[in-house]
């Protein structure tokens, strides 16, 4: 269910931090929200960065078991999280990523118990998946209203002339081929990466349709 805003947002009653459109959409977000909801009130009145907070978030979910948690793109074929590039090496010699980096874990020691981090090249490891992985959430407009990781839908490649495009339902990404494919082979589609996706939770995590002989495909978010 997607819960739209009404005009008037409601704050986390604890951090003071985060809002919401309505109870419905406060209750939802809890199981994600609950692990940083402690730190946010901790650093108040002090802004983290939306990349921190989205390492943290990562950070929290996989230790809550997210490692093993699968996003597939085909009934048979499955992702990890630890499937998805990092691009570590690039990264090691990348002067201005590792100052983000360095930023950003910085940022995290201040927020995060020191038992909940993992070590320096685990942490790396996170933000390269981040980097390389992660896409824009966009509404109706077009804007950019957030940024998400897709398990499944990370094995679609970036090309400047796809053969797919991407729209989303509320944090869903819709994905649709542009062309005819032979087979469906998802690792042969390609969309811009400032477009973006996800798999919806049925079975197999996964919806899949024809459409005009070209295919159609939901990416929830991981």
């Amino acid at each position: 269910m997607i819960y739209h805003c009404s005009g008037k947002l409601r704050k986390c009653s604890e951090c003071q931090y985060v809002y919401y459109c309505d109870r419905n959409c406060q209750k939802e977000s809890w199981s994600i929200h609950k692990g940083e909801c402690a730190y946010l009130k901790k650093i108040s009145p002090k802004v983290i960065p939306d990349a921190a907070r989205l390492m943290a978030r990562i950070i929290f979910k996989l230790n809550r078991g997210g490692a093993d948690e699968m996003g597939h793109y085909s009934e048979k074929n499955v992702r990890k999280f630890k499937d998805l590039m990092s691009h570590y090496s690039d990264i090691k010699v990348d002067a201005k990523r590792q100052e983000h980096f360095f930023s950003l874990y910085g940022v995290l020691l201040q927020c995060l118990d020191e038992t909940l981090l993992p070590n320096a090249v685990e942490l790396m490891g996170i933000y390269g998946r981040i980097c390389i992985n992660s896409f824009n959430i966009l509404d109706i407009n077009m804007n950019t209203i957030g940024v998400g990781i897709y398990l499944g839908a990370s094995v679609m490649d970036h090309s400047c002339k796809p053969n797919a495009i991407a729209v989303f339902e509320g944090t869903t990404i819709i994905v649709r081929t542009l062309t005819d494919l032979p087979f469906l082979d998802w690792s042969q589609a390609s969309i811009k990466k400032n477009a973006n996706f996800k798999i919806k939770k049925k079975k197999f995590n996964f919806v899949l349709f024809c459409a005009d002989q070209n295919i159609v495909c939901r990416f929830t978010e991981f």
